[in-house]
């Protein structure tokens, strides 16, 4: 699909695919007079991109698991690869954390709103300020 084609499917700009392009994230082919020509593949590499930086990875982050889908991770960079993987895994179990003591607050605000006894609200909404955010 062409670029405009493909900015509709995944919802971006074409600034942001040149971008990307430039950064060696998302490289598509050219056709013959040199335009961009994007597959499948591309959408969910797209995808992949978009997920990845929500998450807050730096793009050479994103860089080097996406050349883990494309090309064997080799001795050289194994190590540092699984570096990175795994210092991720850390921060996004940290995230998970921080946002699952957020939702039990915010579950315990329903329940003491639904019964119109609010005696504990102010309790538990200063327990908002309290949750610890590590990561």
């Amino acid at each position: 699909m062409n670029t405009s084609e493909f900015c509709q499917t995944v919802n971006t700009t074409r600034d942001t695919l040149r971008f990307y392009d430039q950064k060696k994230l998302l490289v598509p082919k050219r056709t013959s007079n040199n335009y961009r020509f994007y597959s499948k593949d591309d959408i969910q590499d797209f995808r992949i991109i978009r997920n990845l930086q929500n998450a807050g990875l730096l793009l050479s982050d994103i860089k080097m698991i996406l050349l883990l889908k494309h090309k064997p991770v080799t001795k050289n960079c194994h190590e540092e690869t699984l570096r990175v993987v795994k210092q991720r895994n850390i921060e996004f179990q940290k995230q998970i954390d921080f946002y699952k003591s957020l939702q039990d607050i915010t579950q315990q605000i329903i329940e003491v709103m639904n019964d119109s006894d609010n005696t504990d609200l102010e309790i538990l909404i200063d327990k908002l300020g309290d949750v610890k955010n590590t990561y």
